[in-house]
């Protein structure tokens, strides 16, 4: 036999790859555990990281919050042309009217314990305010031509917004990116190591295995291709049952976030089908990268 790729058909590989996977359990087993953790511990990476983008993505281009505080003793008509005023810009995503009373009551909870410090006072030290959300879309040039024109307006006593609130936004963005690279730098490299030295193990395992299919004259395709495709096989399972496991371990957090954070529920998500098939794609790809990397440390290559 002189030619590795002699017109073997495709069964005959797949047979031949089946057989080296049953012959031996405890190695495939071995195999098996160690390309499904490798794959877990990326899909982990991988889950946490989008999720924590996506919230502090939400977070950066949520808007500009603005509050607009009016005289203590201003009256309904000119609270409602504030109001009027403020609906009638475009640009304001969000709008809410904080009463006195209601300023009041929000500052007696935050004292809890202290807000006997209130005894003799009434709610008409407090200004009643609106709290706007602009769009996120805005410079800095048009946000400060609003706050400029609504500090203007009849009847408001002071507009205050954070300044540095869309700067720390994009800084955490880029410092999630950064720390998600880091982790799958971490995944990739975790994984090959692991992957390599298993099927370095499961190859000197299978030396005579190897041995013998080099003494019948088995070059090339037919030397190599059963056992590369052994670990595609051995990848593709492995992945799979990794992903799974990653399912059941995501709807576990997600129901009890559910019931101990339902904000926090609503915005995590679970991979998309295209992310999936990458896991399970790197799975074969470390089944096939381990076959290859583990002959040719025990064996010569053919």
């Amino acid at each position: 036999m002189t030619d590795g790729s002699s017109g073997q058909p495709p069964a005959y590989y797949f047979r031949r790859a089946v057989d080296s996977i049953t012959a031996s359990p405890v190695i495939t087993g071995g195999t098996l555990a160690s390309i499904a953790v490798s794959v877990l511990f990326a899909g982990a990476v991988w889950l946490v990281s989008s999720n924590a983008y996506r919230m502090v993505a939400l977070w950066a281009t949520a808007g500009v919050d603005v509050a607009i505080y009016l005289s203590t003793d201003i009256g309904d008509e000119a609270v409602m042309r504030v109001k009027n005023e403020l609906d009638a810009d475009a640009a304001v995503a969000h709008l809410a009217y904080i009463s006195q009373d209601e300023a009041w009551q929000f500052l007696a909870d935050n004292l809890s314990e202290s807000a006997s410090l209130l005894e003799g006072l009434d709610s008409s030290l407090l200004p009643p305010s609106f709290e706007v959300t602009l769009d996120s879309s805005l410079d800095d040039d048009a946000i400060a031509e609003r706050l400029d024109g609504w500090a203007a307006l009849a009847g408001v006593d002071d507009v205050q917004h954070n300044p540095h609130g869309l700067s720390r936004g994009g800084n955490a963005l880029m410092m999630v990116r950064w720390v998600v690279l880091s982790l799958g730098m971490l995944a990739l490299v975790a994984s090959i190591i692991i992957v390599a030295a298993t099927f370095q193990l499961a190859a000197q395992l299978r030396r005579d295995e190897l041995d013998v299919m080099r003494l019948m004259g088995a070059v090339g395709r037919l030397y190599w291709g059963p056992i590369v495709l052994a670990g595609v096989i051995e990848g593709l399972a492995a992945g799979t049952a990794a992903v799974g496991l990653l399912l059941m371990a995501y709807l576990g957090a997600s129901a009890m976030a559910a019931s101990e954070a339902p904000a926090l529920a609503s915005t995590i998500e679970f991979l998309t089908p295209g992310q999936v098939l990458v896991l399970i794609g790197w799975g074969a790809l470390l089944g096939a990268l381990g076959s290859i990397l583990g002959m040719w440390r025990v064996t010569q290559w053919r």
